[in-house]
This record gives structure tokens, sequence and C-alpha cells, in this order.
């Protein structure tokens, strides 16, 4: 297949009556499944990166690649993000790829908003859900249920929770917006250890820029473990617009991540959408007055859904989502532009096509047979498991959706490869901690 050009200048001419796009975090899946949505409804794609080697890049529906300071560098970050709105003749959409880049836009909407497209919902809204505290304290009061979780701030409170707390428990951020490790979480397995554990785990810092707005932020939070977690996620996705009213959804389980007691999603399968769940959800936005792509992620226990993570942006599976019928980003390009006559239409083309994919799955296949065949070697991963994932993969081959492989744009998954092997390379231990040996 022949590839597209990239060009690091800007393009010749703009598709009429579309306004560009810019999009961040080129080796997020979530910003490759953007681009190939907003390329093949005709949008023209930039995409900014702070390396050379994010597979997003290389798609065959990116039209200009170009360099950015990282996100953790928050203030030269935004100063480039002002400069590129300066500098560019035509206005782009810009919407969060990430959980810095939804807090940024949220916080500093003064200096960005007149220089571009925007469907930012504020920075409480925005916060409310990334505050893992905040969550906690919200969605408890519209009635969704949550893990146990203790925020302590003295050794007292340390106290109270090891009294309470049932073991094993999670160590966790705060949140993960400028976390300098971005940590899932650390497990601690008895009282005893729970004091010293929780000052090593609080070694681990924020941007001045985010303890300034919430010094709080620094003190991690702690959570009542569930192994369920390593079984199945639950998780529900879509859109909502700032009326409540064009409210769009699909559900997937989560059924393996890496590592897979506490990780990155590797496979996904179709869900029915539990209307439960989908009001409180919407209790939630609405008592936020959030607006915008969601994925909301619950623990499906015995006795119930424990919602653990909202995320206000676009997110890693979202490709599963686009296969589905319901084109997130189109929806988001749509509503920040203005369009509420295409925004509603498409809302009501993905309604009308919700019920025909309930078969499909998302599965990232180079991550799966690494997995297998690298875990399979160390003995991290029993046999009969790897047998079990490898009929499953033969089960769904035919309509399983991956998040790389695209035969209509395969350069992305050439370059993961490529930057797969170069990590492997350049940080040996930590590679064999995750893919060989199934350590966070």
């Amino acid at each position: 297949m022949q590839e597209a050009a990239v060009s690091n200048e800007a393009p010749a001419a703009v598709i009429a009556a579309r306004a560009p796009v810019l999009l961040f975090s080129a080796n997020f899946y979530g910003t490759l499944a953007a681009a190939r949505c907003l390329g093949r409804h005709g949008v023209d794609v930039t995409v900014a990166d702070t390396g050379r080697l994010g597979p997003a890049s290389y798609s065959r529906f990116v039209s200009r690649r170009v360099q950015c300071p990282p996100e953790s560098q928050p203030e030269a970050f935004l100063q480039w993000l002002v400069d590129f709105g300066l500098r560019e003749p035509v206005k782009h959409v810009l919407y969060p790829t990430s959980d810095e880049l939804a807090w940024l836009i949220s916080a500093h909407r003064a200096k960005l908003e007149g220089l571009f497209h925007l469907y930012d919902p504020g920075v409480d809204a925005v916060y409310g859900l990334l505050n893992k505290r905040r969550l906690y304290e919200v969605g408890t009061e519209v009635g969704l249920h949550l893990p146990r979780t203790w925020f302590p701030q003295s050794e007292a409170d340390m106290e109270q929770v090891r009294r309470e707390a049932n073991f094993p428990v999670l160590l966790k951020p705060t949140t993960q917006i400028l976390h300098a490790t971005h940590r899932k979480g650390q497990p601690v397995t008895s009282p005893e250890d729970l004091a010293r554990e929780y000052r090593e785990f609080a070694r681990d810092t924020y941007a001045p820029m985010l303890v300034k707005f919430d010094p709080a932020v620094v003190n991690p939070m702690v959570q009542e473990f569930h192994p369920e977690a390593a079984e199945g996620i639950y998780s529900l996705s879509g859109f909502v617009d700032e009326s409540g009213e064009l409210f769009e959804a699909r559900a997937a389980m989560k059924v393996l991540q890496r590592p897979r007691k506490l990780g990155v999603g590797v496979c996904f399968e179709s869900a029915p959408l539990r209307p439960d769940l989908v009001a409180g959800l919407t209790r939630l936005c609405k008592r936020l007055g959030y607006h915008g792509v969601f994925e909301v992620e619950f623990i499906q226990t015995k006795d119930s859904y424990l919602l653990i993570d909202f995320n206000p942006r676009f997110y890693g599976q979202m490709g599963f989502d686009i296969a589905r019928g319901l084109p997130l980003p189109l929806l988001a390009y749509h509503a920040a532009t203005g369009d509420r006559e295409a925004l509603a239409s498409a809302v009501a083309d993905a309604r009308a096509v919700s019920a025909r994919h309930d078969e499909e799955v998302f599965c990232n296949r180079i991550a799966l047979e690494m997995l297998l065949n690298l875990q399979r070697l160390s003995g991290a991963l029993p046999a009969s498991e790897a047998r079990q994932w490898r009929q499953w993969l033969t089960t769904h081959r035919e309509k399983a959706v991956d998040p790389l492989i695209d035969r209509d744009d395969m350069m992305p998954a050439a370059v993961e490869l490529a930057t797969i092997a170069y990590g492997s390379a350049r940080h040996p231990r930590a590679f064999l901690r995750m893919m060989v040996f199934n350590r966070s």
C-alpha cells in the first residue's frame, strides 16, 4: 500500500468548510483512532508529539506532524500551544487526548478559546472527574457505588485506615494529571506495611502548576483491592452534549490487561448497556456539568458495579466504539465547531446502528501475541491460560477490531513494532518486568 506523504509544513489548502484538527500524543491509540475517523470524514489532521516514533503520526490520514514540548512541562507546552494558535491561518479544533491536556485546556481556557475551537465543560467539571477524591464524593452523592476509599491527611487518618480496611489495599495517586510516574497503583498486603509503603508512594511528585491549583493533591488515596478487576472491567463510553439530550453510549468488558492485575486493556468484548449505570452516569454528568466524550470504568463484583475511573477525553480503545457505529471524534468535532445539525444527525445515525455489533471484540493483537509468547516462556502465564487466549483469538478473529492493524492504514502498526523493539533495547528491565514477568 502506498504511504501518504507526511510533511512538517502547513497544508497547502484546508478542505472547504472544514476546520482542521490538532491532535496530541502520537503514541496513544485513541489519537490514532481519532486521526483515522476524522481523516475518513474529510477533516485535515495535524498531529503534535514530543518525538518522531508515535504510530499516529504515520497514519495516511495525517497530513502534517509537528514537534511540541511534553505536557509534563506545562508552562512550555502551553506557550507552544498559544504560539501555534497565533501562527496558524485557520482556527483548529482542539480536543484532549490525555488527562493533562483535558485539565490544561479547562484551566487555561481564557488563553485558548480565542485561538481554537473547543468543546470544554470547564475546569470544575474536568477536575471533578479526574480527581479521585472529588469523583468519590460526587459519585456517592448521585447514587453510584464506588470501592471503599480513604484519603488520609495525617497519621491519625492512617491509623483509621489500618483499623477499618480489609487488606490487601491499593495505594493510588489522587489524580494522574501531571503525575511524575503515572503509576496506576501499588498493592499493600498487610496493615503493618501501610505507613511505610504510603510514605514511599507519596514520593512520586506532581508538577508545581497542579500543586499550586490543588495543594491536597500530593496525598495519595487508599482503596480496598478487588481481585475482580483482573478478570473484567465494565466500560461505558460515549458522548453527551451540554443539554444532556444528545447521549449515546456503548458498553464493553475489559477481559485482558497488562499487567494483568492492574493495567492497560489488551482485549475487550461487547457488552449490553446497563440502564442503571447509564442513569447514574447521566446524573453524574448533570451534577458536574460535564459534556463531551467519556469513558467510565466499573469493577463488576458479585453484588454491584463499582465506579473506579472517569476519562473525560479520547481513550485507548476508542477505535472499538468507532467500529461499532459511534464516531466519537466526529461528534466532538461537530460540537466544537458549533454544528448542531451535523451533531444531531451523527448521533441519530449512531443510535440506528447501536444493536448491530454485539458480537465484535477489540484486540491489540501485537500486545496479545507478545504477552502470550513471552509470558509463556517465563512461566508467568500458565499453559492452560495461553491456550484459552489462543482459542479466544481464533474464535473472534473475523470480528476483531485492532487499534493498530488496519488494511487501509498499515504504517502505524509497523511503527509500533519498531518502537517496541527500540524501547525494549533501551529499557530492557522495564520491558522484562511488564511484558515477560507480568509486573507493574
